[in-house]
């Protein structure tokens, strides 16, 4: 059978529509293994974003650095949203315990710098408000720090009341002392005062003497005081009768020694008396008592 030119080319345009329908599924399907390679890698990689930014939260949260906190931020913030919102929670979380600490720390700093009850207080407040258990071992470390402030604030308190008490106690024997260093010279000053109005006691009744007896001088006190100087008199005779209107002296005129032959033992009282009776004698009137 003998083929004809039209069958040629029938048979050739045939042919090349069978070869290009082949060639067509061939690239297809490396195409889209292409497309399945690219959609794999790009899942690995969300995977190694997704698993980096969960280990970078876990490490915040062991609590140990402060800085694991911003590396745990920036992992996140390359996911997807979708995948953000739980770790982003987590790490916050952290965050505010670390506020917390930091501010807790730089109390209880203060208050080592300045021990009072006022710091010891506002950091002992701080502390408290550290409830997480993630930051247990930091609140743990800050109420250390915080009680050896307290004990160095107690022992500061008691030396100064011991001080203040010493303190007091000093003055208040310094006080007893003055006050018994007054009380005894003003002792001494009315021992002295007594003294001297005994002695002025003494003196005063003799000194007084005349004037009690309203002007006349007792001599009952002097009664055994020798009278040295009352005037010696013996009482003349007396005269025989006038004869003639001549009177006849005396033959013993008393003599006056003044007082210098006085008799001791006589009294005052007596030395009177004698003077009086002399007074008395006729022809004598006057004699004694300055007639000499």
């Amino acid at each position: 059978m003998k083929i004809t030119k039209k069958q040629w080319i029938v048979g050739g345009a045939v042919a090349l529509v069978l070869a290009g329908g082949g060639t067509g599924i061939v690239v297809n399907n490396q195409a889209q293994a292409q497309a399945e390679k690219t959609a794999q890698e790009a899942k690995t990689a969300h995977d190694n974003l997704i698993k980096e930014a969960k280990k970078a939260t876990e490490k915040a949260e062991t609590f140990k650095a402060e800085a694991d906190v911003k590396s745990a931020q920036d992992a996140i913030k390359k996911l997807d949203e979708k995948d953000k919102t739980s770790l982003i929670s987590r790490v916050e979380k952290v965050r505010q315990n670390w506020d917390l600490v930091n501010k807790a720390d730089k109390a209880v700093t203060n208050a080592e710098k300045v021990q009072n009850d006022a710091n010891v207080k506002t950091a002992q407040t701080s502390i408290d408000k550290i409830k997480d258990n993630m930051a247990k071992s930091k609140k743990a470390d800050l109420q250390k720090r915080l009680d050896k402030v307290k004990t160095a604030v107690k022992n500061n308190k008691d030396r100064a009341k011991a001080k203040a008490a010493e303190e007091a106690k000093s003055k208040a024997n310094a006080e007893q002392q003055k006050a018994q260093a007054a009380q005894e010279q003003a002792q001494a000053q009315n021992d002295t005062q007594a003294q001297a109005a005994d002695v002025n006691n003494a003196v005063a009744p003799q000194a007084e003497a005349p004037a009690a007896s309203g002007g006349a001088v007792d001599y009952g006190q002097y009664a055994q005081a020798p009278a040295q100087n009352a005037p010696s008199y013996n009482a003349p005779a007396p005269s025989a009768p006038s004869t003639g209107g001549n009177a006849i002296a005396p033959t013993n005129p008393p003599a006056h020694n003044g007082g210098g032959n006085a008799n001791p033992n006589v009294s005052i009282d007596d030395a009177n008396n004698a003077i009086n009776n002399a007074n008395k004698a006729p022809g004598n009137e006057g004699v004694v008592n300055g007639g000499w």
